[in-house]
């Protein structure tokens, strides 16, 4: 007998949404003291986009207590990341929905094949128990709500969802078709952290999904604009770049905006379509002819070489290195430069083109007038922005404190918490 799994209402993926965050509300997940140097938050208002790009970035997704009003809606010994088995069309149509009522949803959203989540330990949740009488922990400020091992073993709680829909007022959570994975390793660091600082360093210091496991590969990402997805596809090429990723991590971005309506895209077949024509191919970038690569290499070095020979060299006063900062890592004299391992991509996700031809017998201050003087060439001929980063007494670029040219209003690197 053959499974009867091809309907409009079932779903080969698992989606996890974000919302827009208030981290001085009730409902506030813990959120680290930096979420790294080209995240920027300047107000506790952080946008549901942020809170996406800052999880790609990370590569991690925190497992959390779900707070609601300051109470945990997790119940059990183990804090989870959240999902919805929910179809594509109807995410989309309850996200839009929810979101303009002012709800904590939002159609930003991390997709990730069903199979492999399973495969690290995510289940459906359980909706209500099956003794009616029983009457839980009601989470009174922020306390830990465990149900007794009778009516369900310690392990399994996690997956517990309150669920009672004859009441008054209807209690029932269901149509969010809820997975959850729960974070099973030690919470002993991160809750003595807390104890003593009330805060953790990063992001990764929250406990949570490694969204770069294999287990998630095939994953893709939903946003509402074009450009949006130009971002996010910057962020996802950066990660391939610095070697944390593999090309095909990612297989698929959906912007909202270039879909056709969402009655058109509640088939099987039609979601399929929509995923193949939102597919991500990482792979012309890392296909320019060896000709290309030598040609831009060759006129990239005659300009550096050009800003050298017009300056005398500078008593020293300061060391440190200086780079030229490339804002576009899509652009062909970023990928020929990278070919040639003439740029290194920083932590943070800088591409750093390396300068010895200014050689170490300069002032760091003379270098790093150069190194503008270089920037606004290569803008002026390739249309690329540019500009410079040097570190004082170091030549590690992951080092701090560093100095860089104002490029705020640059979003394709600067992933910032406002709308």
């Amino acid at each position: 007998m053959k499974n009867n799994t091809t309907r409009f209402d079932l779903s080969d993926y698992l989606i996890h949404f974000f919302r827009n965050v208030a981290i001085d509300g009730p409902s506030a997940p813990i959120v680290p003291e930096c979420m790294g140097f080209a995240n920027i938050r300047e107000d506790v208002n952080w946008s549901a986009i942020f809170m996406l790009r800052s999880a790609i970035r990370h590569c991690h997704l925190w497992a959390t207590w779900s707070y609601r009003n300051g109470r945990r809606t997790i119940y059990g010994a183990s804090p989870a990341v959240c999902f919805t088995e929910m179809p594509l069309a109807a995410f989309l149509e309850a996200g839009n929905a929810r979101e303009k009522r002012g709800e904590a949803m939002s159609t930003y959203a991390l997709i990730f094949p069903k199979a492999g989540l399973f495969e690290l330990g995510a289940n459906p949740v359980i909706y209500g128990l099956d003794d009616k009488s029983t009457r839980l922990s009601n989470g009174a400020d922020g306390e830990a709500r465990i149900i007794e091992e009778k009516l369900l073993p310690l392990r399994e709680q996690y997956r517990y969802v309150a669920f009672n829909p004859s009441m008054n007022g209807t209690l029932d959570w269901s149509h969010e078709r809820e997975w959850r994975l729960p974070y099973r390793g030690s919470m002993v660091k991160f809750e003595k952290k807390l104890e003593e600082f009330g805060v953790v360093d990063v992001p990764v210091d929250i406990p949570g999904l490694d969204i770069s496991s294999s287990n998630c590969s095939g994953m893709g990402v939903v946003v509402k604009t074009t450009e949006e997805a130009r971002w996010i596809a910057s962020d996802i090429l950066t990660l391939v770049d610095r070697g944390v990723l593999k090309q095909h991590h990612y297989r698929f971005i959906m912007s909202a905006d270039s879909l056709p309506s969402l009655e058109s895209i509640r088939s099987p077949d039609a979601i399929s379509k929509v995923i193949n024509d939102a597919m991500i191919d990482l792979e012309p970038f890392y296909a320019l002819s060896e000709g290309a690569i030598v040609k831009i290499d060759s006129r990239f070095t005659e300009m550096i070489l050009q800003v050298e020979s017009a300056k005398s060299n500078a008593p020293i006063l300061e060391r440190g290195g200086v780079w030229l900062w490339i804002l576009d890592n899509t652009h062909d004299l970023t990928r020929s430069l990278l070919a040639r391992r003439r740029v290194s991509v920083s932590r943070d996700g800088r591409y750093l083109a390396k300068l010895p031809e200014f050689g170490s017998r300069r002032d760091l201050r003379q270098r790093e007038t150069m190194a503008k003087e270089l920037a606004r060439l290569v803008t002026q001929e390739f249309g690329l922005e540019c500009g410079y980063f040097s570190l004082l007494g170091s030549e590690d670029y992951d080092d701090v404190p560093f100095y860089n040219g104002n490029h705020l209003e640059n979003r394709m690197f600067y992933n910032v918490s406002w709308k």
